[in-house]
């Protein structure tokens, strides 16, 4: 109800922190399957005081702009790309779906019936971005790691297809398709190649770097010509905080439009969104400069540490076994006797905030800073309980 007369501020404070009641925390460690987390003090602070400040309107906040431009230019440099070209967007789904858009507008060949072609481990955004910009989503098949299968993808190839998408750290498994395989492809057919690393993006050049793996999957690599990275996940910034680069000026002209009514740069936007927040964009950069690559550095290695654990308690349970062998800070957890849906609910029943993935079917844990070497434990000795109780009917 919408009342004639004001609540005096402690009732709807009252009132608010009583609908917030069933909220988890991040502070808790009860989201165990959560992309994001608590976001960085610092960032928090920064977007607070900057909360009045509009990026659709950057004729009125030139600062900004210039703010926004040098978070594109970082995440270019975290990505091998020495002009960076992109924009920052509310997160990865607006980020796919532009650049989907920008596949479609540029594409060697035009059609009224366009297919994107992309593993069926791709993020639900990709299926949304399709269905938003009447394109035909054509999903192939991944290999027994759940990883794309690049021959699958050349196969599907036809006159109709005007681009390809791929994962740099899935939303299932946080597996990494054969980004420089499937880039080969793309190339040799002329077709834009889109890399989703959301999630990824603020993991994998600190794996590298720790000496966890050697995955190259971005602008080093020919044939890749857009990459999405979300912020807001790993990178610690508060939601909503999402990137998508480009590596043609083509490209980025493709998706912008042309405002009448604005001045200035407030009249060129590349988003899908008019008026959107600078204050997280701000946060981001200031996060971003705080933390600097030692201190992503730093969070991945804990992470990774904690990761770890998960691994070691799963094969300690006789009911449970890993999906794969987790490539970054995310795990799926498959169980050997009582069903998914069984253990999910119980878990819930005893507070903790869970997700299961389809591809395997899995438990899915993703291991954010805010699961604790603590919280790991808690969860498992829960989870033990669980699945090694059959029963009685």
């Amino acid at each position: 109800m919408f009342e004639e007369q004001g609540m005096t501020t402690d009732a709807v404070l009252k009132r608010l922190q009583s609908l917030l009641e069933p909220d988890s925390s991040y502070a808790s460690g009860r989201p165990v399957a959560s992309m994001s987390t608590a976001p960085h003090g610092f960032g928090v602070d920064v977007f607070s005081r900057t909360i009045e400040k509009n990026a659709g309107r950057f004729h009125t906040f030139p600062g900004s702009a210039e703010v926004e431009r040098e978070v594109v230019e970082m995440v270019g440099d975290l990505f091998h790309l020495e002009q960076p070209l992109g924009t920052t967007t509310s997160g990865g789904t607006e980020s796919n779906i532009l650049a989907m858009l920008a596949c479609r507008e540029t594409a060697a060949k035009k059609t009224h019936t366009p297919e994107i072609i992309a593993p069926e481990t791709v993020h639900a955004s990709v299926d949304k971005a399709a269905w938003i910009l009447g394109a035909k989503l054509v999903k192939t098949r991944v290999d027994s790691q759940f990883s794309a299968d690049p021959s699958a993808i050349e196969r599907a190839i036809n006159k109709k297809t005007v681009g390809i998408f791929a994962t740099a750290g899935t939303t299932y498994l946080g597996q990494i398709d054969p980004i420089d395989e499937i880039a080969g492809i793309a190339s040799r057919h002329s077709i834009p190649f889109h890399v989703d690393a959301a999630f990824g993006g603020f993991v994998i050049p600190f794996l590298n770097d720790l000496g966890m793996g050697h995955h190259v999957f971005d602008f080093q690599i020919e044939g890749v010509t857009s990459i999405s990275v979300d912020p807001h996940k790993m990178g610690l910034a508060p939601i909503p905080s999402g990137c998508v680069l480009f590596r043609s000026e083509r490209q980025l002209e493709s998706v912008t439009r042309r405002v009448p009514y604005l001045r200035g740069q407030s009249a060129v936007q590349h988003t899908l969104l008019g008026t959107r927040p600078a204050g997280s964009i701000l946060a981001a950069w200031a996060v971003m400069k705080q933390m600097g690559r030692k201190g992503y550095r730093d969070l991945v290695s804990l992470c990774m540490k904690r990761t770890l654990l998960v691994k070691s308690r799963v094969e300690a349970n006789r009911m449970l076994r890993l999906a794969i062998e987790p490539v970054m800070n995310i795990v799926g957890v498959e169980c050997k006797e009582l069903s998914l849906e069984h253990v999910t609910d119980r878990m819930e029943e005893r507070g903790w905030r869970m997700a299961t993935s389809p591809l395997p079917p899995s438990i899915r844990i993703v291991i954010m800073p805010h699961m604790t070497e603590g919280t790991v434990n808690a969860f498992f000795n829960d989870l033990d309980d669980i699945s090694t109780t059959i029963p009685a009917d």
